[in-house]
């Protein structure tokens, strides 16, 4: 749970968490850190950046995807802890550092058979690094997508390790494919519905706005983009309204 001594001078910290790999946390939290950079450029040019994105993925893919992207167009620093326990702690309390977007494994060390009064993270190093960084979180967001298997490792997230400890969490829909979901005679899209009424069976808080399934998102690490460095066109325009949608959400429900 986070600390008592939480004040609203601390850096926030806006984790990606997901038991399930390859529900998009890495691209939610460049992407996010990218337009929250944008929108909070240093104050003067030697200034650090008040955005920091953190990995604590032992793979360091942020690390990877962040260091393909000129300095000078990076409008945020990084960090990747590599399991490392400490420097999330630090980053928070650095003056200077006002969001801290921590990306997490593509795997959670958890036991799904731990009783239900018991926690599941474990003891290993990983979940020792996970701990540390959900004791720093101001808010969790936990991407489902289409894809009915990310569903019940979100739920075993939430229920298992997010509540037990208090964090706030909101449910974000991820890698939509809008271009086979078509509106019905009532206007409605199947599939979204289908994503947002399995939040609002389970009393989630999810956010309005789904992110879209687009192939420049799947491309951007290689070619060391962040959403608001894309080409200029009609998907890069509606890449980049679903990711500023979702960070002013993101802010106010911090």
């Amino acid at each position: 749970m986070p600390s008592s001594t939480d004040t609203n001078d601390r850096a926030k910290v806006i984790t990606l968490v997901q038991q399930k790999g390859g529900s998009g946390k890495s691209t939610l939290a460049v992407n996010l850190a990218a337009v929250s950079g944008q929108n909070n450029p240093p104050a003067a040019a030697d200034d650090p950046c008040p955005v920091v994105a953190a990995g604590i993925d032992r793979q360091g893919s942020l690390e990877d995807w962040a260091a393909r992207v000129p300095e000078d167009r990076l409008p945020f620093d990084y960090v990747v802890t590599k399991g490392r326990i400490g420097e999330i702690p630090d980053l928070v309390k650095d003056p200077a550092v006002r969001r801290v977007f921590v990306d997490t494994p593509g795997f959670m060390e958890t036991d799904p058979d731990a009783p239900m009064d018991a926690d599941p993270l474990g003891s290993g190093n990983t979940a020792k690094a996970m701990e540390e960084v959900l004791e720093t979180t101001d808010l969790a967001i936990v991407p489902i997508t289409p894809d009915w298997l990310t569903r019940r490792p979100a739920e075993f997230t939430i229920e298992r390790v997010l509540k037990p400890r208090g964090v706030k969490f909101l449910v974000v829909i991820n890698m939509w494919d809008s271009g086979n979901d078509r509106e019905n005679a009532e206007g409605i899209r199947p599939e979204l519905e289908k994503l947002r009424n399995w939040c609002r069976e389970r009393n989630y808080p999810h956010a309005t706005v789904a992110i879209r399934r687009y192939k420049i998102h799947s491309k951007a690490p290689e070619d060391g983009l962040t959403v608001i460095q894309y080409p200029e066109s009609g998907t890069a325009l509606r890449a980049r309204e679903d990711f500023y949608k979702l960070a002013l959400t993101v802010e106010q429900a911090l």
